[in-house]
């Protein structure tokens, strides 16, 4: 299959940003069958089976994977949208022109609270005139959907055919890795993880089973975890992608400045600001509630629509004892529609110890003045 390159023009930036924002639109608007309308699921799936000849798998085969892959993509879109109908975030970042391969790619990024943050890179594609996408790169698993999907080809090909297209020593590791992935969707950690370190050869190290066997480890105990981690970063030093599962990692071993350092360099490959949030919430961690402050008033500023950003800026504020600075904040976001009931109740909230950490702010002049008018 011969895919169609792009040229870097005015018109086709037009034409990706229109392709990007109609995508963030689907899903913030819950329209699944109008998401995978811009999916050129044709050449994902010969990105799936492409490599793998015919001589290994029969035509019913091949075909009757490829119609139940159509079938599920649409669990895609639909994770998406329950994720951001939960409280999360799905924002179409940016995009660039890939000179060597003649393709746009675009950036999005999906936040919650809950699970963080995570990107997925779209390769842009041209079908009959109209742009569309044909993959995306998952930054958490470190590799292409294609590349995931075709793993999960080969893992359901006939042990025969394994033998046949890889050599019997290797096929006994990639069913291994097939054996680790199966325990691992069963929730099977401890079992995944031993087999995980039983692989050997070029699989070992693969960037797909390390990050696997992390998230096995972190399930165990802090030392494998810690081992796990160690390892990718030893393995793939310098690749951006992986940085968010080591940013969480150095959070946990509170290793703030590594953790920082690895945010500045994921936020220069990815020109997101929204970076900057997670900076602020490493210096509350710390903590450091002056230079969070800081970081967090950027987000307030520039990201309007996003409420946990002002939450956390009047927290760092309180913290920090501005308390003059948090009623001026309190008045800008009561002028931009919050109610000042919901603001009053975060304000005052305890948690399960019966504890409010604002209780300074909350006994302030201030903030009784503010809280009567």
């Amino acid at each position: 299959m011969d895919i169609v390159k792009l040229s870097n023009t005015i018109e086709n930036d037009s034409l990706v940003l229109e392709l990007g924002d109609n995508i963030q639109n689907m899903i913030i608007n819950g329209d699944v069958d109008g998401y995978l309308n811009y999916f050129d699921i044709e050449t994902f799936s010969h990105f799936i089976t492409e490599g793998v000849s015919q001589r290994y798998n029969s035509d019913k085969f091949q075909k009757d994977y490829i119609t139940g892959i159509k079938a599920g993509l649409k669990s895609l879109p639909q994770k998406i949208i329950d994720e951001v109908n939960a409280g999360g975030y799905y924002d179409f970042v940016n995009y660039f022109y890939d000179e060597t391969t003649q393709s746009y790619n675009m950036l999005f990024r999906l936040y919650s609270s809950l699970t963080g943050v995570n990107y997925h890179q779209y390769r842009v594609s041209k079908k009959d005139d109209t742009f569309l996408f044909n993959d995306i790169y998952v930054y958490l698993s470190g590799e292409d959907l294609s590349a995931t999907f075709k793993r999960f080809y080969m893992y359901s090909l006939p042990k025969k055919s394994l033998f046949s297209l890889f050599g019997e020593n290797n096929s006994v590791e990639f069913l291994k890795v097939a054996d680790a992935v199966k325990l691992y969707n069963q929730g099977e950690f401890q079992k995944a993880y031993q087999k995980f370190n039983e692989i050997k050869g070029d699989l070992k190290n693969d960037k797909f089973t390390l990050i696997l066997k992390s998230t096995c480890a972190a399930e165990i105990n802090d030392r494998a975890y810690k081992n796990s981690m160690e390892l990718i970063a030893k393995t793939y030093p310098n690749d951006p992608t992986l940085y968010l599962n080591q940013i969480d990692y150095y959070i946990i071993t509170k290793e703030y400045d590594k953790a920082l350092e690895l945010l500045n360099r994921l936020e220069d490959e990815t020109s997101d600001d929204f970076l900057i949030f997670l900076k602020g919430n490493i210096e509350i961690e710390r903590p450091n509630p002056k230079k969070a402050v800081e970081h967090y008033k950027y987000i307030s500023d520039n990201y309007p629509e996003f409420s946990e950003g002002h939450t956390s800026y009047l927290y760092a504020l309180c913290l920090n004892g501005e308390y003059d600075k948090c009623i001026d904040l309190l008045d800008v976001l009561v002028e931009s529609d919050y109610l000042k009931e919901d603001l009053v109740d975060f304000i005052e909230e305890v948690d399960e110890n019966g504890i409010n950490e604002l209780e300074d702010f909350v006994k302030s002049k201030q903030y009784k003045t503010w809280k009567k008018a």
